[in-house]
């Protein structure tokens, strides 16, 4: 099955690679959200907020990419509109999802962890204990995602994935934004029939 031109093979071949990165992205910030969130609630504690929000905006994105794929293939020309305006409502979505998960990670350096001194690791883990226990089964702990990212390295590294994939969803979303109405400008361009000359 050929891809659909829109008057623009270049920008329509462009626009699905753009649709398979973000279908990828979205996949892995599902799988390590959900893992993160699974690791979290096992213990009794409420998971993060910021992990909950984002796993929820990632899946409710990736169902709507699967649909877009279809109504793209077949050739919706209207379709092309109402695309980029849900585009540009979930590069919103993605960008508040970067920005509160960026906030308690940016300070964090997932190389030092584990490398502090044996006195000052005990005290870090003595106070991630304390602070796990406190919130025990209480709903709407205060037990913020820094705390839990910080506490090993594959914590840190995971998390800062997560963070890494929402700008990158950022950056895709926007191409996508430009994209949209510029194929919907060309294809309406192909399919005008040209003017007849009246003698």
């Amino acid at each position: 099955m050929p891809v659909p031109s829109y008057g623009a093979m270049p920008l329509s071949k462009t626009f699905l690679l753009v649709r398979v990165l973000q279908v990828i992205s979205m996949l892995i910030i599902i799988g390590l959200t959900s893992n993160f969130v699974s690791l979290i609630v096992s213990t009794g504690v409420e998971p993060p907020k910021e992990f909950v929000g984002t796993l929820s905006v990632a899946c409710i994105a990736t169902l709507y990419i699967l649909v877009s794929i279809a109504f793209f293939w077949s050739e919706a020309n209207l379709g092309l509109l109402v695309m980029a305006g849900v585009d540009s409502l979930l590069l919103i979505a993605f960008i508040v999802v970067a920005v509160t998960v960026g906030k308690p990670l940016s300070f964090l350096n997932c190389y030092v962890i584990g490398k502090a001194s044996k006195a000052a690791e005990a005290a870090s883990a003595y106070a991630f204990t304390m602070s796990v226990t406190e919130n025990l089964n209480t709903m709407g702990s205060t037990l913020g995602l820094g705390n839990w990212a910080g506490a090993t390295k594959s914590n840190c590294f995971q998390s800062k994935t997560i963070w890494g994939l929402s700008i990158a969803l950022c950056i895709l979303f926007t191409t996508s934004c430009v994209l949209l109405p510029t194929l919907w400008y060309k294809n309406k361009k192909a399919n005008t029939a040209p003017k007849t000359v009246e003698a």
